[in-house]
């Protein structure tokens, strides 16, 4: 006869099961995104990789737009839970930007195709997916925006820019050197964008966005 415990314990095994196939599942696709440059992820390629049967793509996620907004809101959880803490944190609105800048470029190096898949699902998946990323990027970024740029006016390092227009500035900079990464080759030499052509490209990023902001003193 089964006892309790054991019964527990095979339903820990599989929830592990489901866990680990779904994660797998996820990664595959990732893995798939940051070598192409448009988002596209056969559910073949995305099974061979995975070591996953494509059909738990459909048990886990429904279909292939579930499994890429899973992907999706993946990334949002480990790219925007840090944005309140920055608000809050006891440092300079510079100090924050500076956070910031350096956090985004390095969202986009680790996850290439994260614009892309934005934009992807915003387009492609209808009002409510509309509203869903929204909801877990557009807003809480413009909410952070606001709140330093209000918080640098008043220490007088920052003019009152528009949040909304620093979003657009922002974003679309971090993110091109990774979207256009097929002419790295032609405009660095080098054959992909690696730690220290990042590191420098947030530099730059971080100098011209720091340097823009402050009022002028003439």
């Amino acid at each position: 006869m089964t006892t309790a415990s054991e019964i527990a314990r095979e339903g820990t095994l599989r929830a592990a099961r489901r866990e680990t196939a779904r994660t797998a599942l996820l990664n595959a696709t990732a893995g798939i995104l940051s070598e192409a440059t448009q988002i596209e992820a056969s559910l073949s390629e995305i099974s061979r990789r995975s070591g996953v049967n494509s059909a738990m793509i459909k048990y886990y996620f429904g279909d292939k737009q579930g499994l890429l907004m899973a992907l999706l809101e993946r990334e949002a959880e480990r790219e925007m839970s840090g944005l309140d803490a920055l608000v809050a944190m006891d440092v300079s609105a510079e100090r924050k930007m500076t956070i910031h800048v350096e956090g985004i470029v390095n969202a986009y190096y680790r996850s290439p195709y994260l614009n892309r898949l934005v934009h992807y699902m915003v387009e492609a998946g209808g009002p409510e997916a509309s509203a869903r990323v929204s909801d877990m990027f557009i807003t809480p970024m413009m909410a952070a925006y606001r709140q330093i740029v209000a918080q640098g006016v008043r220490e007088g390092t920052m003019v009152d820019v528009d949040p909304a227009l620093l979003y657009y500035a922002l974003v679309g900079a971090a993110d091109h050197i990774f979207f256009a990464a097929y002419s790295v080759p032609t405009t660095l030499g080098v054959a992909k964008v690696d730690v220290g052509i990042k590191q420098a490209y947030a530099t730059l990023l971080r100098d011209l966005f720091l340097r823009g902001l402050r009022p002028d003193k003439d």
